[in-house]
Order: structure tokens, then sequence, then C-alpha cells
């Protein structure tokens, strides 16, 4: 999303792969909504994209934070999408589509309605996105796109630092067209380390 997005396309980053001699049939819940068409149309034109040249322009982020709580207790804060609202400052809602569960990952389509700030006027934003959980190695993915073609792609990392504490990393990659590039990385990334202070303070005063 503009602010909140979602990134499988990150393998240049070494990840751990599952591997199985036969792909389990995904257990699916599927979720109706006033919001699912638009999802699955705004989807289809995200991956016809992928794969072809793109002449956008892409800025890469990385946003490490430390929080004092063990690791399973990030990560189950973290990795739940519910924890968004009301801490991500463009976020007002999350409706959830599908949630898939192949047995090596957990694949949420959702929709972020966010009311993104644009100089003096407020962009009501459907940024429609996929989280792909892996909860066994602790890191999740996510890819988003919204209009005007603007995709995001995450990867969000955690590290165990052996004293009681965790480092996440949020590595992103902001693309857009060369004349919104640099409002959409500093737009993003400002949103993102706002919605990480959020939940660190959270944490560790024990709101969740």
């Amino acid at each position: 999303m503009m602010g909140c997005a979602l990134a499988v396309a990150c393998t240049s980053v070494g990840l751990p792969v599952a591997h199985a001699d036969t792909a389990p049939t995904p257990s699916c819940v599927d979720s109706d909504n006033g919001y699912k068409a638009e999802w699955q149309a705004s989807w289809a034109v995200y991956q016809a994209e992928e794969g072809k040249p793109d002449a956008r322009s892409s800025v890469v982020v990385d946003l490490p934070i430390t929080i004092s709580a063990p690791l399973p207790k990030v990560w189950s804060v973290y990795s739940n999408l519910h924890n968004d609202l009301g801490r991500h400052p463009f976020l007002k809602d999350e409706i959830v589509h599908r949630t898939c569960d192949d047995g090596s990952a957990q694949v949420v389509d959702f929709t972020a309605l966010e009311d993104i700030p644009m100089g003096p006027i407020t962009f009501p934003g459907h940024t429609q996105a996929e989280q792909r959980i892996h909860a066994a190695e602790h890191y999740y993915t996510s890819d988003s796109w919204d209009i005007p073609n603007i995709t995001t792609h995450q990867l969000i990392t955690f590290t165990d630092n052996g004293d009681g504490t965790t480092t996440v990393n949020e590595h992103i990659t902001f693309l857009a067209d060369p004349a919104l590039i640099q409002f959409t990385a500093d737009n993003g990334a400002s949103s993102h380390r706002a919605y990480q202070a959020a939940l660190k303070r959270d944490i560790e005063n024990g709101s969740l």
C-alpha cells in the first residue's frame, strides 16, 4: 500500500525455502464483502504487470527497529494485520477477502482503506494487498498495488537478539512513476516508521 503494503517478490534476499514432495491443497476461507470485486480486478492488473519490462522508478529502504520483548511475542503481534488499525497513520480499515493455508504459509488477500495526505488534500486510497506469513521461519512478505500504478513489496524479518529483545526489519521496495516515486517513498517510509513506533510502544507497555 502506499502506506501499509505486501511482498512475495523478494526472492533475492536468500530466504529459507520449504520443500515438499507433494504440494498440499490449500485450505481457504472466503469472505464476501463490497470490496472483493474491486480487489479481484485490481489484483489482476497487478499480476498482469508483474514480469513485464517496468519503466517505473524504484526506491528501496530498510527500516529496522528493536523491541524489548521476546521473539514469539513480537512475531505474534507484528504479523497480525488487525494490529495495524489505530497504529498506522493512514489506515482506516482492512477488509479481508480470503485466507488460505497450504501448510507452509498462510496467505491473506485484503484491501486496506487509507486516507493518504497529499498536500492540502487527503486521497482516499484503496490498496489491494496480499500477505504471505511463514510462521515456522518467522518472516512474512507482502505485496500491494494502488492507483496510480504504485506497487510496494515488503519483506519483514525477525531476529532474536539473545537478550530478551527482538529486531524487526522491514525491507521495502517502492515502485512508482518517476514524478511520484520520491513522494511515494517518503510518505510510505514515514508512515511505516510511525506504525513501527506505535507497535513497539504497545508491545513494551503491555497493551498488545
